[in-house]
């Protein structure tokens, strides 16, 4: 279903417990992740959640999906701004330099991109089902780079040197932004027991996919849950 009205309706409450309870996935679409359209995915992962019995994991996995969710429409309105702009992603040159005015660009014309990403089909499409494992994924209907690919993989190799996200700050890449985000979730998993391995991305020609996947019988219980 579209992502559209902040509150959710009786029949998507309802839809979504009864996918877990059938133990199927549910699915959920968007273009552009508007302050509405997160607050109703997190309404939604609160309803997903408190079907698993799983509640305690909401302010944890909440901070996670809005992390993969914007990265997600990042990575679709980057494409837009870089086939305007005449550049190649995939050229480590015209990367660095369209890297430099992106963000501004698309913060100053959020209506223009709205506008392109519905036009050009960009989607982002949230995956939430829950078996023995509680999987969350997130995707977007555009292929990963390279190099985008090896700073992903780079910034989760580092958590292992990181006790905590204070100790990130002064080890990040500037390029794609604060570059906490992803170090941050990793961090938080390990706080949940959870190893690196339950973070995946995958990417095919035509889509990129963030997966989180939580064992149930490997999570911590909520009373140890410590501080970041």
């Amino acid at each position: 279903m579209k992502v559209d009205n902040i509150e959710l309706s009786m029949d998507d409450i309802q839809s979504i417990k009864d996918a877990v309870r059938e133990r199927r996935p549910v699915n959920f679409y968007c273009y552009t992740l508007t302050l509405e359209q997160k607050q109703r995915f997190q309404n939604i992962l609160n309803v997903f959640l408190k079907e698993c019995d799983e509640e305690y994991l909401f302010n944890c996995l909440s901070y996670c999906l809005f992390e993969l969710l914007d990265n997600a429409s990042k990575a679709n309105a980057k494409r837009i701004y870089f086939k305007e702009q005449h550049l190649n992603i995939n050229d480590a040159g015209d990367y660095a330099s369209g890297m430099k005015n992106f963000k501004s660009n698309l913060s100053d014309n959020t209506q223009h991109y709205k506008d392109e990403l519905e036009s050009g089909m960009l989607q982002v499409h949230l995956q939430l089902s829950a078996n023995d494992v509680i999987s969350l994924a997130v995707s977007n209907n555009t292929k990963i780079t390279v190099s985008e690919y090896a700073r992903i993989q780079d910034k989760i190799a580092k958590t292992l040197t990181y006790e905590n996200v204070a100790d990130a700050f002064s080890d990040i890449d500037q390029t794609e932004g604060s570059g906490l985000g992803i170090i941050t979730i990793v961090i938080m998993l390990r706080k949940l027991g959870l190893t690196m391995d339950c973070l995946k991305f995958s990417t095919t020609d035509t889509e990129t996919v963030a997966t989180i996947e939580i064992p149930k019988d490997s999570l911590v219980d909520a009373e140890d849950l410590i501080e970041l």
